[in-house]
C-alpha cells in the first residue's frame, strides 16, 4: 500500500474550539502588543532622562579638568598625535588603521 499524496488533505481543518483558542490568543497578544508599546516608551523617556543627567554631571573628564587643558585643547593634540602616527613610516597597518579611526571619532565622521 502505497501513500499517495493526492489522496491525503493539504491541511486540516481547525475545530471550532481551535478557532476559538486562536481568537483568544491573537487578542491577548494585541493587548501585550499595546502595552509593549507603552513600555517602550517609558524605556526610552528613562533613558532620555538617565542621559540628560549624565550629560550635565559629566561635561568633561575629571582628569583632563586637573590637567589645564579645555576640551578643544585636548582634542587638536589628539589630533595631531593621530596625524602623526599615520605619517610614521614604521607604524603597522594596525596602528595607522586605529588612528584613523580615532580621527573618524574626533572629527564626528563616526560616533563609534
Amino acid at each position: 500500500m502505497t501513500d499517495d499524496p493526492l489522496s491525503k488533505p493539504r491541511f486540516q481543518i481547525p475545530s471550532l474550539k481551535e478557532l476559538r483558542k486562536q481568537a483568544q490568543q491573537l487578542k491577548r497578544s494585541q493587548a501585550n502588543e499595546r502595552s509593549r508599546t507603552e513600555w517602550n516608551f517609558a524605556l526610552a523617556a528613562e533613558h532620555r532622562r538617565r542621559t540628560r543627567q549624565r550629560d550635565t554631571t559629566n561635561d568633561w573628564h575629571p582628569q583632563q579638568q586637573s590637567i589645564g587643558k579645555d576640551q578643544n585643547e585636548h582634542r587638536a593634540e589628539a589630533y595631531a598625535f593621530y596625524c602623526s602616527i599615520l605619517r610614521d613610516p614604521n607604524a603597522t597597518v594596525h596602528e595607522q588603521l586605529a588612528a584613523r579611526e580615532r580621527i573618524d571619532i574626533l572629527l564626528g565622521l563616526d560616533q563609534g
